[in-house]
């Protein structure tokens, strides 16, 4: 592994992301860092409409910071609504999905951490 590295966001590719609802780039891998806990960085792109459906990280907390957009965070039985600005901690193996509204695309950071 180097040990400095510098990436630009318009050379990471944009790909599908939950089976093509929305999409990400995948801006920094457990290969490119040192701690052995670290997963993924991540920058989520979801149109209004979009749902990143149900879904669980098993043993990976995640952190997800909204960039632009609103919409609605469900985590298990609980609705929360969410705002620029705003930064969810979704603990390891929590059942949730992410639903964008309003009238621009949603988009994202999500860090995600090994928990063990």
């Amino acid at each position: 592994m180097d040990k400095f590295r510098k990436n630009n966001l318009s050379d990471i590719p944009i790909e599908e992301a939950h089976g093509g609802s929305g999409s990400r780039q995948v801006l920094v891998k457990p290969e490119q860092v040192t701690s052995k806990y670290f997963e993924a960085m991540t920058k989520g792109f979801l149109k209004s409409g979009g749902v990143f459906d149900w879904h669980t990280h098993n043993d990976t907390d995640e952190v997800f910071i909204v960039l632009k957009g609103h919409g609605k965070f469900y985590c298990e039985e609980k609705i929360t609504e969410y705002d620029e600005g705003d930064i969810v901690i979704i603990p390891a193996n929590l059942k949730h999905k992410i639903e964008a509204s309003g009238d621009i695309t949603n988009e994202y950071y999500f860090v995600r951490v090994r928990a063990k």
